[in-house]
């Protein structure tokens, strides 16, 4: 298992890594590559302290009561407790966004303040930031048990509040999306989302669920459960960027195949055919 984590994770970083690159440098920006690019910084960031994890494990034989892979694993995971998070975060606002547009697309072009991306998706990176800090810090100081509490009341979090959301916001988009089949051709963003959203769903739960047991139980089948966790969030951060691509070079049967700038251009261009690019000044008069 740890060495199909290794795999996943180089995988991964290659492709997020490419998604970074592209839409920092190459693509034109708008408010919701601005989400997508955050995304995949999130993504990366999750992969780096996945496969630091697994690698330290193989490097000691899995002897996970060593004190080097203790001190190791407490500090990556609070880099990775922060980063997953932050993803977790990230995609609910990401679903709740294409809800809105969906649901009310002149009221979300309207009253969409231009920079609302930029400053939700700083506020959640500082927000991960200052839970990981205060759990590390009660951590240090060896207050066990207000560390396992905080730690805990974040897991929960994650559970009962974010994925409800996105569990709502995912059966939205798919009932939008087959109650207009039938009249027009599905749109590529939605698309992308709603299958990013779809896979999400499935392997985010084993990594939170495993750590909320184990904190409550010490038990040997429940370590074997986190790493099934951290071998489902390693596939979770790593499909995104082949979503994207597989979604971006559907198109007739004879043409050419395109390169992922193209695919990724053609993915996130929606938001410009429908008129939702940041700059608008007039439309916002109007």
């Amino acid at each position: 298992m740890i060495i199909v984590i290794v795999l996943v994770c180089l995988l991964g970083l290659l492709g997020n890594g490419r998604v970074i690159w592209h839409l920092g440098f190459n693509i034109k920006r708008n408010h919701f590559t601005t989400y997508i690019m955050n995304l995949s910084i999130a993504d990366f960031g999750v992969l780096t302290c996945l496969l630091s994890i697994a690698s330290i494990a193989i490097a000691l034989n899995w002897y996970e009561g060593s004190r080097t892979f203790c001190l190791f694993f407490n500090t990556v995971f609070e880099l990775l407790f922060l980063i997953y998070s932050s993803s977790q975060f990230l995609l609910t606002i990401i679903s709740i966004d294409r809800c809105m547009a969906v649901l009310f697309p002149v009221w979300y072009r309207c009253h969409r303040p231009p920079y609302l991306s930029t400053v939700v998706c700083a506020t959640i990176w500082i927000l991960s930031s200052l839970l990981s800090g205060i759990h590390f810090i009660f951590h240090v100081y060896f207050v066990s048990n207000c560390a396992i509490h905080i730690f805990t009341f974040q897991l929960i979090v994650n559970v009962m509040l974010c994925t409800p959301l996105m569990a709502i916001s995912t059966l939205t988009l798919f009932i939008k999306v087959c109650c207009k089949l039938k009249q027009q051709k599905r749109g590529k963003l939605v698309t992308t989302v709603l299958l990013t959203l779809l896979f999400f769903l499935i392997f985010c739960l084993p990594l939170n669920v495993s750590y909320i047991i184990h904190n409550l139980v010490s038990d040997f089948h429940v370590v074997l459960l986190r790493w099934v966790g951290f071998a489902c969030a390693s596939v979770n951060s790593s499909i995104n960027p082949l979503i994207y691509f597989l979604v971006g070079r559907r198109q007739k049967k004879g043409q050419a195949k395109v390169p992922m700038r193209v695919a990724l251009e053609r993915v996130f261009k929606d938001e410009q055919d429908a008129g939702e690019e940041e700059t608008p000044t007039e439309e916002s008069h109007v």
